[in-house]
């Protein structure tokens, strides 16, 4: 049997345990240099054992601890092919005293993060969740051997690393509050649109690289950039001679005039409106009283058009064959010349204010800037604030009214109310400190499956045993349980 679990987490007595709870990792943060000067010799071991075995298997008792300790200790020796000699790193023997206990199944759990405590990992084991090559193990204190494969059931993984669930009253609470803050943010976006965009462009700036949200808004960026890339491309591709006529065309088919004047500039620049430049709308309206006047442009036939269709006229009207040149006037072709012309400088003229428009669009990746839209709050809508005591007995219809951007049809943490843990699933806080894998393990998160590779050994200047102590309160201790043990 284990030892029972009286005050782990205390903060007053300030032990560190093999746990990823966030009280222990205040235990560690405060945790300073182990007092050894003031003490006896003996009153340096037992203060050593004690700190120690706090942290290495304080579920076992002394008893079985001291069974299991094995004075000889493991480590290797690294040979100096050259032969000179040079200075070589002192291995840290003693910080193998507890590296038995890393052959333990409940252990190699626990280092492999698939469990969040040592006891979690106990837990696992003893409800038959755990299998070591393909069969089920129901004893934590198993030992394993190198090129053994132990996999955990990846619901208990995400149930382990994962965040707590939230009780549907505390969602509910949670879901009332973003509805509140998301209103008062779409108010501050629709009232002054610029200021918001720039503070959250900011807020973005001043994340650390690491940050997964920074991570993920910079590649938003790229996306966006390669979009606009592919509009400037598609719009530069569309700017040609036979591009333009076709415009012209399906303006003329849109306001469908029936008489035989022309279209007025009024009424040109309303079929135009991302043209912004005068001097371009000119031209290109000079153009169209041109090719009006060949007589080229035919309303009756253009009414009945297709968009294909249309595409061909304009081809046509480019690049007449010889059969369609006998038949036009002198006046016409003069017309068509004269027309052909001034859009050959129409082409220019837009083909660079669709390079500079785009330029002054792309966002600039590495300082995560973005050209300002003065349109983007006009998408964003308000939300229907909600009433937690018409809603608390009701998941299913709670779960209709949640409509934010980020969370639709579902409460705060319970989108699969079925799941002990946090969905949709996220990792728990305070995660990233205790992320560290040891060498001896191969670990493969997707599957939930590790193998033990070896057992863990001191080299040069490194121990593969995670200890959160150095090297002399392990020595210490070694030298409590080199006499006390067996």
């Amino acid at each position: 049997m284990p030892r029972k679990a009286n005050l782990l987490k205390s903060l007053a007595r300030g032990r560190v345990r093999t746990s990823f709870n966030k009280y222990n990792l205040f235990n560690l943060y405060k945790k300073g240099a182990v007092d050894l000067k003031s003490k006896s010799l003996y009153q340096q071991k037992w203060t050593a054992k004690q700190e120690t075995r706090a942290y290495h298997g304080e579920h076992l008792t002394e008893k079985r601890w001291q069974t299991a300790f094995k004075p000889k200790l493991d480590s290797v020796a690294q040979l100096d092919a050259s032969l000179r000699g040079g200075e070589i790193k002192e291995t840290p023997f003693l910080l193998q005293t507890f590296a038995v206990l890393e052959k333990r199944l409940d252990f190699a759990l626990f280092r492999a993060m698939f469990a969040s405590s040592v006891r979690q990992a106990r837990q696992f084991i003893l409800h038959g969740n755990v299998r070591v090559n393909g069969i089920r193990i129901k004893h934590p204190s198993y030992t394993l051997k190198p090129g053994d494969i132990f996999s955990v059931r990846p619901e208990k993984v995400l149930e382990a690393l994962g965040a707590k669930k939230p009780s549907f009253e505390e969602a509910l609470r949670i879901d009332k509050t973003q509805i509140i803050l998301w209103n008062k943010y779409v108010k501050e976006a629709k009232t002054d649109s610029k200021q918001v965009w720039e503070k959250k462009l900011e807020k973005y700036e001043k994340m650390s690289d690491s940050n997964p949200k920074k991570s993920a808004f910079q590649e938003f960026l790229k996306q966006y950039n390669k979009n606009l890339e592919l509009q400037q491309y598609n719009a530069l591709t569309e700017c040609t001679q036979e591009g333009i006529v076709n415009k012209l065309l399906t303006i003329e088919k849109r306001i469908g005039k029936s008489d035989n004047e022309p279209l007025s500039i009024d009424e040109f620049k309303k079929g135009l409106p991302d043209v912004q430049d005068t001097q371009l709308l000119e031209s290109l309206y000079s153009a169209y009283q041109e090719f009006f006047k060949s007589g080229e442009i035919k309303r009756e036939i253009l009414s009945k058009c297709q968009p294909e269709e249309l595409t061909s006229l304009a081809s046509e009207m480019i690049n007449p064959n010889e059969s369609t040149k006998k038949e036009l006037s002198d006046g016409a072709k003069s017309s068509l010349r004269a027309g052909k012309k001034i859009l050959s400088e129409c082409v220019k003229i837009w083909t660079k204010n669709i390079t500079a428009h785009f330029k002054t669009r792309m966002s600039d990746v590495s300082n995560g800037s973005l050209t300002f839209d003065p349109e983007w709050a006009k998408n964003l809508r308000y939300h229907d604030p909600i009433k937690i005591s018409e809603l608390k007995d009701d998941e299913q219809k709670a779960c209709k009214l949640i409509n934010l951007p980020w969370q639709k049809n579902h409460v705060y943490g319970r989108q699969d109310h079925k799941k002990p843990f946090f969905t949709p699933w996220k990792p728990r806080p305070f995660l990233s400190p205790f992320a560290i894998l040891p060498h001896h393990l191969e670990i493969s998160f997707k599957t939930c499956h590790a193998v033990y590779l070896r057992d863990p050994v001191a080299r040069p200047g490194q121990s593969e045993v995670i200890s959160p102590f150095d090297v002399p309160i392990h020595e210490r201790a070694y030298m409590y349980y080199l006499r006390n043990g067996k």
